[in-house]
């Protein structure tokens, strides 16, 4: 099952106060993976733009967090945002500064888009346990945190994107 539009706008609508929001948003337009949009890196976007180049991805072995290449080559492609999710990465870039401020030297630098509130890497099952709290709040069926990322070839398809840009920045490759 993937969500209509309208499903995914009540979940974003129930996420909306969530520190992790704009993420949500990136991965169910956009297609990022978890892990990708974990390991995102700020200098790889550019807001004035409108761009994303997912280059890296957090992986846990064991329980242990490591940066790795994206899993395909399709999955460094330079993505277009558009202005919402712009302005939600902008507004998430600033209460990121205000934490930094908060946390002051203790802030650690990682350079990463999603952190947890001192600034380190944020494991990617904190996403899925994040999105799970949120989900249980609302009406559209369940689905999975991996499934929210066919919800943008979903709405890149209703939107009038072609076929082979659905693939492209949606497409599941075989299991590493």
């Amino acid at each position: 099952m993937v969500w209509t539009p309208q499903q995914f706008g009540a979940f974003l609508d129930a996420a909306e106060s969530d520190r992790l929001y704009a993420i949500f948003h990136l991965m169910g337009t956009r297609g990022l993976r978890r892990g990708e949009a974990v390991g995102q890196d700020w200098h790889e976007i550019d807001l004035d733009a409108g761009l994303i180049t997912p280059a890296k991805e957090i992986v846990v072995a064991g329980w242990d967090p490591y940066e790795s290449e994206p899993r395909t080559d399709g999955s460094t492609n330079t993505i277009a945002l558009d202005s919402t999710i712009i302005s939600e990465l902008r507004n998430h870039k600033t209460r990121q500064e205000k934490e930094h401020v908060e946390w002051d030297e203790a802030w650690q630098d990682t350079g990463k888009v999603v952190t947890k509130e001192d600034g380190s890497w944020l494991r990617p099952g904190t996403v899925s346990e994040a999105f799970r709290r949120i989900l249980a709040t609302t009406d559209p069926p369940p689905i999975t945190l991996r499934v929210l990322r066919h919800v943008a070839a979903t709405l890149t398809h209703g939107g009038g994107g072609d076929t082979r840009a659905v693939k492209e920045t949606c497409s599941t490759p075989p299991s590493r």
